[in-house]
């Protein structure tokens, strides 16, 4: 039967007014972070060496590497590139600049989910380069200390400072709608819209680095999706305007960290909130955080597959749970109730009531009679993501070939997972395997989706990144030095600059 989850109360410190407070910029910070960059470009051209290019390719109008995606993943995995010498690069992004990634879209939190200190790696061991310093440079050393995350808005003004000192090339409104491989120029052809306008690119190397849109998109659950008109059903991915539902009644369609995010901006707004999960419990483990170590994320990409698939599947047997300090803003109000046990059994549109217009039967399934009947305005989906590289419009030439889980992996009984069974099947440097030799060339595409990479090795949180992106660059720099070893040799021999 359905429950009503009875919060514990908050620690005698919790103050969530914290959360939400940003200071205004220092009177002098566009001084100091003038300062800040001639720092970073000093220490820029003290590790440079060696700052030499390496370029054999023979086709100019040919990307050595294209990497779709513009969030911090893509960005980093830019500078990281240029940091080895492979310069012909472009970063493509279909939204607007200012507008990449999830942090100003539909990412709802008030802070990043991670300590202060985890950063991704993006300062590739400069620390001029550090959100922390960046961050000092704007809002003082005072603010750093006296903050334990960084606030979303910081991380995505963060991240277009990133781009902007480090003249990362970036091309956006620029939509990659199909991936192929042309056998005759031995590169992918990228099909593109640019700003409106069909376009063609080719590179030799793809790096997806296509976040948490990917692979399949928004999950709405089927008993939703088939009983309820569309407008009274939004997504956490949408657009919301939350000012429009005060006064109004909401379900909230899941206990992640996006639903909670997403309740309290609506109780924020003004609204009532229901919030309903399956499980008997709201999860309360977050090993997230023991994982935080370089041991696990450095190496776990070298596990056997049985011991990675039993990590995997006890995180999707746990679940997700939201940060604390967000759970205890959304459970504390007053008009906030959590429904545990209480899947949805049946949902009704009543178009012709004055106000509730959504009837809803939640219960654990035992008995009918152990269902809640509830009525609400809208229903909010923070059911997730679909995880489905068949869903992926960048890969539908290409899913076809690239080795699943499924081809080479077979759980033990009782442990079977149909969804991470249809995971792509990573190498070591996480880019795609094929199904069979013929299909080669895909080990040049390099999957840092934030779902179906999980299961391989890319944990999708920042203090993974860190680790993944340094083996995607040496696996695009060991492919590229191969296959121009005779280039290479030939000027080696060449070489005739003589000492005395």
């Amino acid at each position: 039967m359905s429950q009503i989850h009875i919060p514990s109360p908050p620690p005698a410190d919790f103050d969530p007014q914290d959360f939400w407070h940003i200071p205004p910029l220092l009177a002098d910070a566009d001084a100091r972070l003038h300062c800040l960059a001639e720092a970073l470009y000093a220490d820029l051209e003290i590790v440079r060496y060696p700052g030499r290019d390496w370029d054999y390719s023979r086709d100019r109008d040919i990307l050595e590497v294209a990497i779709l995606g513009a969030g911090h993943a893509g960005k980093s995995a830019a500078f990281g590139l240029r940091r080895s010498g492979i310069s012909r690069v472009r970063v493509f992004d279909r939204r607007e600049a200012g507008k990449e990634g999830v942090w100003r879209a539909f990412a709802r939190n008030a802070k990043l989910r991670s300590p202060k200190q985890i950063t991704g790696g993006l300062d590739w061991g400069i620390p001029n380069l550090n959100f922390r310093r960046w961050c000092c440079a704007c809002y003082g050393d005072d603010y750093w200390q006296s903050i334990q995350y960084i606030p979303r808005q910081l991380w995505a003004d963060y991240l277009d400072w990133y781009g902007k000192v480090l003249d990362l090339p970036l091309q956006f409104e620029t939509d990659i709608q199909a991936v192929t491989w042309n056998e005759a120029e031995q590169c992918f052809w990228l099909q593109a819209n640019c700003q409106g306008t069909p376009t063609l690119y080719k590179a030799r190397f793809v790096i997806f680095a296509t976040g948490m849109e990917c692979a399949g998109g928004r999950n709405i659950p089927t008993i939703v999706r088939e009983n309820l008109p569309q407008h009274c059903y939004p997504h956490t991915m949408d657009e919301i305007d939350f000012a429009a539902f005060a006064g109004k009644r909401v379900m909230v369609l899941g206990g992640g960290a996006s639903a909670f995010d997403n309740a309290l901006l609506l109780l924020k707004a003004g609204a009532e909130v229901d919030l309903t999960i399956r499980r008997p419990k709201l999860p309360n483990l977050n090993r997230i955080r023991w994982s935080e170590w370089n041991g696990y994320h450095r190496h776990y990409i070298d596990l056997p597959d049985e011991t990675k698939w039993a990590y995997s599947l006890s995180e999707f047997r746990l679940g997700q749970l939201p940060p604390a300090h967000t759970y205890y803003q959304t459970v504390s109000h007053p008009l906030f109730t959590l429904y545990t046990s209480a899947p949805v059994q049946q949902l009704s549109y009543q178009s012709s009531s004055p106000a509730h217009k959504i009837i809803g039967q939640y219960g654990d399934g035992k008995a009918f009679q152990g269902n809640r009947t509830l009525s609400h305005d809208a229903i909010l989906c923070g059911t997730g993501f679909i995880t489905d590289i068949d869903q992926q419009k960048e890969l539908r030439s290409l899913c076809p070939y690239i080795a699943r889980w499924q081809d080479r992996f077979t759980p033990p009984p009782g442990d079977e997972h149909r969804e991470m069974a249809q995971y792509p099947y990573l190498g070591k440097s996480l880019q795609f395997l094929p199904k069979s030799s013929a299909h080669a060339y895909l080990q040049r595409c390099y999957y840092l989706s934030c779902g179906a990479s999980l299961l391989s090795g890319f944990r999708a949180n920042l203090t993974d990144l860190s680790f993944a992106i340094p083996r995607v660059i040496y696996d695009i720099g060991k492919q590229l030095f191969i296959e121009h070893q005779a280039d290479i040799q030939a000027d080696f021999e060449a070489y005739d600059r003589f000492e005395y």
